[in-house]
């Protein structure tokens, strides 16, 4: 029951945001919804975790970038969205085990089109003399898309960007029902992300993507909503 309220809440979020708004591939829109605190203070040996989602048209990309330089810390390039999109994306900066040299100033830098919006957060490390260096080893989704909305007929595709220190992870995508996605139109990517061709609206609904190892797992959801094509059909 529980379940089923919680997508009725996030149906009726989408309609407001899509309320009395015609999406045209020539629209762009961006703009930062969570952004990371200003000033974090890390403990010596501890871990820091910065946030940053944006809202756009078309779905925005995100990346991390420290003293202006791109944070290798995963890929995350994630291409052109298709142009006649809206959705939110959220990307997360995990530091563990921190050092001096992870002071700094971090930026999330958003995109859409032609748009870009950033938000910095200055880090500081201070001393601690109890060791807090604690690696799992469990997988970490560091990228995904809240919710995404495409016109039918569209090629989605459903980011879930993984971080491992080792390459033992694996990504199952399951949709509504439960049931792992299948068919020739669902294909799931080695980077975690999931291709939907040819969209149809039976294919919205909630979709879970599940990150696993040996020693944890994760998993996220994205609301994928088709729009009606503005093209007229024959």
């Amino acid at each position: 029951m529980e379940r089923i309220v919680g997508i009725s809440v996030l149906f009726l979020s989408l309609l407001s945001i899509i309320h009395g708004l015609v999406i045209q591939s020539s629209w762009n829109h961006l703009k930062l919804k969570k952004v990371a605190p200003a000033r974090v203070d890390g403990r010596l040996t501890g871990e820091v975790l910065l946030t940053c989602s944006a809202t756009g048209s078309p779905a925005p990309t995100i990346a991390w970038y420290k003293d202006d330089l791109f944070v290798p810390h995963l890929e995350q390039h994630m291409g052109e969205e298709h142009p006649a999109s809206v959705g939110e994306t959220v990307a997360s900066l995990r530091l563990s085990c921190l050092t001096y040299e992870d002071a700094g100033h971090y930026e999330c830098r958003a995109r859409a089109c032609v748009e870009e919006v950033t938000a910095v957060t200055e880090i500081n490390i201070v001393p601690f003399h109890t060791n807090l260096c604690a690696e799992t080893g469990g997988p970490e989704i560091t990228m995904w898309r809240p919710t995404v909305m495409l016109q039918e007929g569209s090629t989605a595709v459903l980011p879930c960007r993984v971080k491992s220190h080792l390459k033992d992870w694996q990504v199952k995508w399951r949709n509504s029902e439960g049931v792992d996605v299948a068919g020739e139109r669902f294909q799931v990517q080695d980077n975690g992300d999931l291709v939907i061709s040819d969209l149809t609206f039976s294919d919205m609904g909630e979709y879970t993507c599940i990150a696993s190892n040996l020693r944890g797992s994760q998993r996220i959801t994205t609301f994928l909503y088709p729009l009606a094509s503005s093209r007229p059909r024959l």
